[in-house]
């Protein structure tokens, strides 16, 4: 695969005994802390670094203790428990030189679908196609944004909307193919749901972090690089906290990815 930006950030180093150096996630800085969705990624590259030849990402659940530094992370992987067909993988994440206290850590699942009877899904949202939505601009504050395009399909960010609910047109503005890696990164792109509330800007920082993959890999492949839908809710914004709801639709309707977070703001 072509080095990408995604691939260049998530470039990892051996260290020793499951230990894997990251130099530099720059292109993914945020406003005080590096961009969650890169993190995520990072410590998938480590899992798969580590554990090469794993099934395909099932879940993924993510705790962030302290903001995470631009340069400079050291990550550390444990294998759980090895299954027949279910493998659970731990990483860790921690300052440069500092192998005690983590910063975030992340509990990843690794199970290849299985065809089923059963097979429902809820209703893909009805909206636009990306070239009628508008281009959501880029900040110079959160780096992170130059990396993907968004075009927004619903919802207007810094406005007192009653339902903080958004749908938006996503793809890596490099032409990177999906894969779990991306669609693990992508997941977080979507704004904290203040902003959909509120015309003033109210920051927030992730907590804990979720996801699960309900695709499989061959049908992860037939995405190309194209836009990928973000339909993004909160059931609850109130007294400095929220849950975040996240569903990740191909351009054909399909479920692809859910994800969930508690944010403080």
């Amino acid at each position: 695969m072509a080095q990408y930006p995604l691939d260049q950030a998530t470039d990892l180093t051996v260290l020793d005994d499951g230990m894997f150096f990251s130099p530099d996630g720059a292109a993914y800085w945020n406003f005080r802390s590096a961009f969650g969705g890169w993190a995520l990624a990072l410590a998938l590259e480590a899992a798969h670094n580590a554990r090469p030849g794993r099934s395909l990402l099932a879940s993924a659940t993510a705790h962030f203790l302290k903001p995470l530094p631009e340069h400079g992370l050291t990550l550390g992987v444990r294998l759980l428990r090895e299954g027949r067909r279910t493998d659970f993988l731990r990483v860790e994440g921690f300052a440069q030189g500092d192998r005690q206290a983590p910063l975030f850590t992340v509990d990843f699942v690794f199970s290849n679908v299985r065809d089923g009877e059963l097979d429902y899904t809820a209703a893909c949202p009805e909206v636009d196609a990306p070239e009628e939505c508008n281009l959501l601009p880029t900040t110079p504050g959160p780096r992170w944004l130059a990396n993907y395009e968004q075009r927004l399909a619903v919802g207007k960010p810094f406005s007192a909307q009653e339902r903080p609910r958004s749908v938006a047109w996503v793809r890596d503005a490099s032409g990177r193919p999906w894969d779990e890696k991306a669609i693990l990164a992508l997941s977080d792109t979507p704004m904290p749901r203040t902003f959909f509330l509120d015309p003033a800007p109210r920051f927030s920082s992730t907590v804990t972090y979720g996801l699960h993959l309900m695709c499989t890999r061959a049908e992860l492949e037939t995405l190309g690089s194209g836009f990928l839908l973000i339909e993004t809710d909160a059931p609850r914004v109130a007294r400095g906290r929220f849950t975040q709801d996240v569903r990740v639709w191909s351009p054909t309707r399909q479920l692809l990815a859910v994800s969930n977070q508690l944010a403080f703001y």
